[in-house]
């Protein structure tokens, strides 16, 4: 395997202070976020109409507007795909997503009637739908940590159980006050990318938990912050190299793979950053500082 840093001597733990310090500020500031601001739920969660439109002749954002006032949905969110004014995303609340659909298609063809249009994409989802969906969802994400936290505490020990668990937090609470800070919509899409991240994250912390319980058992004699530190700089060649293929690859996403999908890119992006981070600062000096207060007995 390509080792991008041959012999590395970090002392994470020594330097564990600055990491909990910006942890502890980012966290503050995404809950900030999350309660004073909320997220920016697309229509999955909330109800309502999703029309992607083709347009045989280019139109502007305004035309578009002026149109939707007709229907009352001015305040729709209107998004130019493509960069050639031809093909539009419009996204709306509305308690009767399919009547408002089909009153948008309508009164286009009245106002537009020589621009062809071409429905390329059309949801419809009902706000009891929706709430449905956001329960489930926040059922999921539950499910899974309750999972993985089980996994990792049988797996290795539960004080590592408990630290990957608050990791996986912090990681899900940072990323949600940035898609909350950039406004970016929050739909199925994006719970997808979140738990993606979650497994993404684990797996690192699983990778860096194994390597640490090696050295505890060759290193039984060491402190046991000289161990969890050999541990961390033992796996970071593999932790570096790991995120910067994976985020290279997201990033080609982001750039080239279009509106549509540019939120869960964006997503994956900034999870894919905060999990690597914490999996190296956040996990070994949880369960650092739960040694020093209580040590384990060695057998």
């Amino acid at each position: 395997m390509i080792e991008i840093i041959k012999s590395a001597n970090i002392d994470f733990i020594g330097k564990r202070k600055y990491g909990f310090v910006f942890s502890a500020a980012a966290i503050l500031l995404s809950l900030i976020l999350i309660f004073a601001k909320g997220p920016n739920f697309g229509i999955d969660f909330t109800g309502g109409a999703l029309l992607q439109i083709r347009f045989s002749e280019p139109i502007t954002t305004g035309e578009l507007r002026n149109t939707l006032s007709k229907v009352g949905k001015e305040q729709a969110l209107i998004q130019s795909l493509g960069g050639e004014g031809k093909e539009y995303l419009i996204r709306a609340a509305d308690e009767k997503p399919v009547e408002f659909s089909k009153s948008v298609k309508e009164i286009l063809s009245v106002d537009f009637p020589d621009n062809d249009r071409e429905i390329l994409r059309e949801e419809t989802v009902e706000p009891k739908i929706g709430k449905e969906l956001l329960t489930r969802t926040l059922w999921a994400i539950f499910i899974a940590l309750v999972l993985i936290f089980g996994y990792v505490s049988f797996r290795f020990d539960y004080r590592f159980g408990i630290a990957a668990l608050i990791a996986l937090f912090h990681d899900a609470i940072f990323t949600i006050g940035i898609l909350v800070l950039t406004q970016r919509e929050f739909s199925i899409v994006v719970v997808g990318a979140l738990l993606t991240i979650i497994g993404y994250s684990i797996n690192d912390s699983i990778v860096i938990s194994d390597r640490i319980r090696e050295k505890y058992k060759k290193m039984r004699k060491e402190p046991y912050n000289v161990i969890l530190n050999t541990g961390l700089n033992e796996t970071l060649p593999r932790t570096i190299l790991t995120s910067s293929t994976t985020l290279l690859a997201v990033l080609a996403l982001l750039i080239f793979g279009g509106a549509v999908i540019a939120d869960f890119a964006f997503t994956l992006l900034i999870g894919f950053i905060i999990g690597t981070y914490s999996s190296v600062f956040i996990l070994a000096n949880i369960v650092s500082i739960w040694e020093e207060r209580f040590p384990k007995k060695k057998k």
